[in-house]
């Protein structure tokens, strides 16, 4: 499968048995550089969330990253995050004096149909730390881009991509309201991607 210029991506995998795949906070750190070395050479993210035992990432393809390889295919990126899965398992097997798979065999690499997809997508992300319980409120989760986008700091990710496309608002506190609408309205969710709709 090809990718597809001025589409965006959600890619997602979970340890393997639903086993933690992060056990300290330097863990977190390590694996988000790794996105930046392997992965962004190849595109651009724009929005991504580390929970204990699995990931998300958002990712984008511009023209440029399509010209720049002449044809981008699926084997590429999931090679790609297949080498940082691997070698982000040889460290954490080392750390943790254990052997064998960390994630589950095969990552899901889900094309995102429409703006509309994306905007969901994009908040489905954000909003997974609260969903999971772990914390009552997003910036409460140290490890995902919310961050990025409520505090506008520069981090990893490509906002004006997200501020171009998307629609989300660059303000925080508007930020939050379409964060809180997002809340209040999900619960349909797509059988493909996972992503809950509004």
């Amino acid at each position: 499968m090809s990718f597809k210029p001025d589409t965006f991506y959600h890619v997602f995998n979970r340890g393997n048995n639903k086993q933690l795949i992060f056990f300290s906070p330097s863990n977190y750190i390590f694996f988000l550089r790794k996105i930046v070395n392997e992965v962004l050479p190849a595109c651009d993210l724009v929005c991504y969330c580390l929970m204990p035992n699995h990931y998300h990432l958002m990712l984008y393809f511009a023209h440029e990253h399509v010209n720049f390889r002449q044809c981008i295919r699926m084997e590429n990126l999931e090679r790609k995050l297949g080498t940082l899965q691997s070698s982000y398992t040889r460290a954490i097997n080392h750390q943790e004096k254990r052997v064998g798979s960390l994630f589950q065999p095969r990552l899901k690499v889900v094309e995102i149909g429409d703006e509309q997809q994306a905007r969901n997508c994009f908040h489905y992300i954000h909003h997974n730390p609260v969903k999971a319980k772990l914390v009552t409120r997003w910036h409460e989760w140290k490890y995902s881009s919310f961050h990025e986008y409520y505090g506008s700091f520069e981090g990893i990710c490509r906002r004006d991509i997200v501020y171009g496309k998307l629609q989300i608002a660059i303000e925080s506190s508007l930020f939050l309201e379409q964060l809180e609408a997002y809340r209040i309205g999900r619960g349909k969710r797509d059988p493909d991607s996972g992503v809950e709709l509004v």
